[in-house]
């Protein structure tokens, strides 16, 4: 019964996962009208590249003006985090911007105040309720202020209202602006302004006016027509944002995975079933024991509708007491579940699956107690008291579930093999590039940052700096959507192709330790740049191959001329393969410094770059965090789906072992004579106990067989997913058997040698 329990209360924490996992955006009142605006980017080669936050900001003012059939639209900016602080206290927020329309289109819940007041009060702000209560460790903070450090000096922004920001919400903001606050650090008004940096997250809700197909062409191409860019437009309905998007969406951070919903579903049913098997199996095996005192009954007069209640009774009580005792360990182990995904599920069923719930354990138990109850009940009773044995092919069909409780367990231990060992692969790979003891700190003082940089290398302990872009936007990984054009001329003829540009200065490839192949690292001259004045660029390996040049120093681009070649370079997490990568210097663009600090005296070495940041900038942060740590967070999903395989890894053994303990015991019992007869004619304890072991090898060699293969399929699928991967070594096969072989042998010898060690007198003393 144990084991069944232990499989349904993996069932029940899976399931309350996936429920959760497909009702985000539930909250929203008009969710199944609502689309967000996806742009479709027309590659010369004729690729088509999707992008959720490639819309001018515009785009909601001209779907609201120019379509009847728009019932309202929106947009949202996000800008990433930023600095604030409230007294000596310092924080991070992820900040946005919005559209006039945003709250009244959204039903993010108002906890007090009045959101639309940002858009007709300067320097006032929406907050969510989880940094009001960072802020002010209160969720009434309507009226408070803080500061912050965004363009330009401090400023003190008021609380002009509170709301709730739902955790299955794709939005996570926690500092909502109005969007006209955008035009005092950037001179540009989203909402109106078409051109550059004016990208944003467009939503639009539909009305009940039906749409004619020249209607619907005509939104597609509503960007081509103000823009004249060759892009055009589709609609993804919002509750399809976090399981369906089927590309790459770095403004979208909580994306869940169709694929991880169906993996682990497939291993709570494996679970399940392995647990509800050990349960049937074992209450038959129990059931073939009590044949006398079926016999006595029958003789005694009990019917056989009799025998067949009580033995079905007895089996749907016990299964309905294990549901019992799975709910309670459900409910004690769900805040340990909810740490360790990220959630705050509770324990909450549908109408709907309560009733499944209870048929199915009725089921179970009915199943369970059927062949007692029909067969057992019918045999002849004398039987019983001549010592007759029950015969019929149950014996083979157990044998057979047996090994398919040794397939499962065998083919866990392979599995979660392989994804550490991708998870180790990933983590010790080399780069490329020194991922140790670099420390980045987000700032917004591109424009006074040389003063700085001169006193920190003063410190022996501070081996290089380098301003850059912020390492948030490289380690979402190089989206291909977010490529930009290099053109160049060649020959009397403009080549062009599509690169990702990286942002910084001439000591990026000193602090990171990026081999230079040819050319020379690019000179940051400040001053040269705002003039327009020897405008340098650094290519890496992989865009050289693409230009199809001999040697590309000197090549006049238009960033500016090509002065080196590095060695390819991971920036960016495994899953993506290398792609052409121009290092550019733009100031405006770097709000990054990146330190290369000695492995000696790291705190005293932070410390001194803190207190003289701080004293250098007034009012400014210094937040800091290690490259190697923010890497190491982008393979968080990869961690949980090996820490998730391994505890299911460790359920599904515990349950095969329990059924296999559970069916040498009964085995045992059922075999106390047939024991006290070898061991009368002189076989010893040890031929015994191999005896059992013979009959479960051989079920465990046929699992074997059939579980790699399987694996391999699987495994192989799954490690395709990775542009750079760990090999799938064959000792990984034999291994998982190995370990398995090696459970199920202690299983077996301990629970058989305790039976074969028995005194044969005892078995055969009424004989």
């Amino acid at each position: 019964m144990l084991g069944f329990v232990l499989g349904m209360t993996a069932a029940f924490l899976i399931y309350l996962w996936v429920v959760d996992e497909l009702t985000f955006e539930d909250f929203q009142k008009d969710a199944d009208s609502i689309y967000r605006v996806v742009t479709v980017d027309k590659f010369d080669d004729g690729r088509l590249v999707k992008k959720g936050n490639g819309g001018s900001a515009a785009l909601s003012n001209a779907f609201r003006k120019e379509f009847p059939q728009v019932e309202d639209a929106t947009f949202i900016r996000g800008e990433g985090q930023r600095p604030f602080f409230l007294g000596e206290k310092q924080y991070e927020a992820d900040v946005a911007y919005v559209d006039t329309t945003f709250f009244r289109f959204f039903s993010f819940p108002v906890l007090s105040g009045d959101p639309n007041r940002i858009h007709t009060e300067p320097a006032s702000v929406v907050i969510s309720d989880r940094m009001a209560r960072k802020l002010f460790g209160t969720d009434n903070a309507v009226g408070k202020e803080f500061q912050g450090v965004y363009y330009g000096p401090v400023a003190y922004y008021k609380v002009a209202a509170v709301i709730a920001v739902p955790r299955k919400s794709h939005i996570q903001a926690d500092i909502f602006f109005a969007s006209s606050e955008y035009a005092k650090g950037s001179n540009i008004t989203l909402g109106s302004s078409w051109g550059p940096f004016t990208e944003a997250l467009v939503y639009v809700k539909m009305g009940n006016i039906r749409m004619t197909y020249a209607d619907r062409k005509r939104m597609s191409l509503l960007m081509k027509e103000h823009t004249g860019d060759d892009v055009y437009l589709m609609f993804q309905p919002l509750k399809e944002i976090h399981l369906h998007t089927n590309f790459e969406d770095v403004a979208v951070r909580n994306h869940g995975s169709l694929s991880l919903i169906w993996l682990f579903s497939a291993l709570a049913l494996l679970v399940i079933f392995m647990g509800a098997f050990n349960f049937t199996t074992l209450s038959t095996a129990r059931a073939s024991l009590r044949f006398r005192e079926i016999g006595a009954r029958k003789v005694c007069g009990a019917k056989r509708h009799a025998l067949v209640m009580q033995f079905l009774s007895e089996s749907i009580v016990q299964a309905f007491l294990s549901l019992v005792l799975a709910l309670a360990l459900t409910e004690l182990l769900l805040p340990f579940f909810n740490m360790f995904v990220g959630k705050d599920i509770r324990l909450v069923f549908s109408w709907e699956v309560v009733w499944f719930i209870l048929l199915g354990i009725l089921g179970i138990g009915v199943l369970a107690g059927s062949y007692p109850a029909l067969y057992m009940s019918s045999l002849n009773p004398l039987l019983a008291f001549k010592g007759g044995k029950i015969s019929g092919k149950k014996g083979d069909f157990i044998k057979g579930l047996v090994c398919v409780q040794f397939f499962i367990a065998i083919l866990l231990v392979i599995c979660t093999s392989v994804i550490f060992k991708q998870l180790y692969y990933m983590q010790h790979k080399d780069l490329g590039l020194d991922k140790e003891n670099v420390v980045s700190v987000k700032t917004n003082l591109w424009y006074e940052v040389d003063a700085y940089k001169k006193e920190v290398l003063k410190n022996p302990n501070v081996k290089s700096v380098s301003m850059g872009t912020q390492i948030d936007n490289y380690l979402e990984g190089y989206d291909v959507e977010s490529l930009k054009e290099l053109t160049w001329q060649t020959n009397d003829e403009m080549s062009k192709m599509k690169a990702a540009f990286l942002f910084a200065d001439g000591d990026f490839v000193k602090t990171y330790g990026i081999q230079i192949l040819k050319g020379e690292a690019m000179k940051s001259d400040y001053d040269a740049y705002w003039r327009y004045e020897n405008r340098m660029v650094m290519i890496n390996e992989t865009a050289w191959k693409q230009m199809h040049v001999e040697d590309p120093i000197g090549i006049e681009t238009n960033l500016g001329k090509i002065v080196g070649v590095v060695k390819d370079f991971n920036f960016s997490p495994l899953r993506k393969p290398i792609l052409p990568v121009c290092i550019i210097y733009t100031p405006e663009n770097m709000y990054s410094l990146h330190f290369k600090i000695a492995p000696e005296n790291k705190a005293e070495t932070i410390r001194f770059l803190k207190e003289l940041y701080e004293r250098m900038n007034p009012g400014q942060f210094f937040t800091y965090e290690f490259f190697d740590d923010a890497l190491s967070r982008t393979y968080a999903p990869e961690r949980q789906q090996g820490y998730v395989s391994l505890i299911f890894t460790f359920i599904a053994i515990l349950i095969a072992m329990m059924g296999v303990f559970g069916l040498v015991a009964l085995s045992a019992q059922q075999r106390t004579k047939e024991i006290g007869i070898r061991k009368v004619n002189g076989a010893h304890t040890e031929r015994i106990v191999k005896m059992f072991c013979r009959e479960y090898m051989l079920r465990l060699a046929i699992a074997f067989v059939v579980a790699c293969p399987v694996a391999y399929f699987l495994m192989h699928n799954w490690l395709a997913g990775f542009a750079y991967r760990t090999t799938l070594s064959w000792w990984l096969f034999p291994l998982a058997g190995l370990i398995i072989l090696l459970i199920t042998l202690l299983t077996v010898i301990g629970q058989s040698y305790r039976s074969a060690s028995q005194n044969p007198v005892k078995s055969l003393r009424y004989e």
